[in-house]
């Protein structure tokens, strides 16, 4: 019962007291930012397919579709610059402040050509969730990535106390990338808390997800690498009052603590300036780490409705199979398991039992060669794991 007591006293320690901690630095390499563009044009408009994994222990975790559709409406208004509290930054700091050009939007078909409404709901027996990207496997009570080459994942749970959320950077394992997010410091309605209840936990690593780094760079009198960015002695939280000076930055303008890659609360956060949008939209370059992106189809119109139900029968808990059905060429085997160091054995069988084809996995994402196979139904399976790790596909 002492332990149970102390628990609870920390938790409300924590919920009075909270600041904002983002472990993305310690969680992935830091990369190079180039503010070099190559020929997209400033602003043209990039949307960004969006995927909500809910996972939940309890129906406060649960979150409405309504606080993540405000999630989305506060992402969008940030990056676009129309936030309607853009108009306390600084004039000093305003007149460097850029529209993205980005926006996000919540996905429309699924890796399977399904539609979707771009959230998913998984229930868990865990309780609380680390920066250790568990989540991110069905294998641990998480929710599986979708493909990260054309969606941002997102996962809204119940984090441990002092973390409100982390991001992957460019170049991430794709099995992992994407972001977690602390259930109620996502959005601006619904189960969020003050001070982080505006939508800006999210906001800050997006701008991770894109390449930024926080404004000291995570050293002590450190930089981000963006030229109109000022040098920073260390994170700010709270609500710091301008202009606030300190050795690393003596100018009277001070640090620009309202930059949403800063640590402060919701409220005193309201803008990214026009060098970080030129970081953040280099990873869409024809050669930059995010530019898979602009080729997604989960904002086009599905295109396996008409398929025969048996056919689509999937256990979420294993594999899945797309295009299905499928004409010439490749099927992608996206495997909703752990896969190990050493990966997993497959097989592909035909209707009539006999095994036309095998090979062995190393990602959780491959594609593999179809175009001998006779028209017909066809079972994949893994064979080196539970017997119903398995579905079926067509060749046309």
């Amino acid at each position: 019962m002492r332990l149970f007591i102390l628990f609870l006293s920390f938790i409300s320690v924590f919920s009075v007291n909270a600041q904002r901690n983002c472990t993305s630095a310690l969680h992935t390499a830091m990369p190079v930012i180039s503010s070099q563009s190559n020929s997209m044009s400033p602003e043209k408009i990039i949307t960004i397919p969006v995927v909500v994994h809910v996972v939940y222990n309890n129906t406060a975790e649960n979150i409405s579709e309504a606080q993540i559709i405000s999630q989305i409406t506060s992402l969008n208004a940030d990056f676009a610059k129309s936030n309607n509290d853009f108009s306390k930054v600084p004039s000093v700091f305003a007149k460097l402040a850029a529209n993205t050009s980005i926006r996000f939007e919540l996905a429309k078909t699924d890796p399977m050509g399904k539609s979707t409404t771009g959230i998913i709901r998984k229930k868990s027996t865990r309780m609380m969730w680390t920066d250790d990207d568990k989540i991110k496997y069905l294998a641990n009570g998480g929710s599986t990535t979708w493909d990260a080459r054309s969606y941002l994942n997102i996962w809204v749970c119940n984090t441990v106390p002092g973390l409100t959320g982390y991001a992957s950077f460019p170049g991430a394992d794709r099995a992992v990338d994407g972001i977690v997010i602390r259930y109620d410091a996502f959005g601006s309605v619904g189960k969020v808390v003050a001070p982080f209840n505006l939508g800006r936990t999210l906001t800050h690593e997006v701008g991770h997800w894109m390449g930024l780094k926080h404004l000291w760079g995570d050293q002590q009198c450190g930089d981000d690498g963006i030229e109109d960015t000022p040098k920073q002695r260390s994170g700010n939280s709270g609500t710091p009052v301008f202009p606030k000076t300190t050795a690393c930055n003596s100018t009277s303008d001070g640090e620009m603590f309202m930059n949403f890659m800063d640590f402060t609360n919701d409220a005193s956060m309201g803008m990214f300036t026009a060098g970080q949008k030129t970081a953040m939209r280099t990873q869409f370059e024809i050669n930059g780490k995010r530019s898979t992106i602009l080729n997604s189809k989960a904002l086009a119109p599905a295109w396996n409705n008409n398929m025969e139900p048996e056919i689509l029968t999937v256990n979420t808990r294993d594999i899945v199979v797309y295009p299905n059905p499928v004409q010439s060429g490749n099927i992608k085997l996206l495997v909703n398991t752990n896969l190990g160091s050493n990966g997993k054995n497959y097989a592909i069988i035909s209707s009539n039992g006999q095994i036309v084809k095998t090979g062995h996995l190393l990602e959780m994402e491959e594609d593999i060669n179809v175009q001998s196979l006779a028209p017909g139904i066809y079972q994949i399976r893994l064979t080196d794991i539970a017997s119903n790790s398995s579905t079926k596909f067509v060749k046309q």
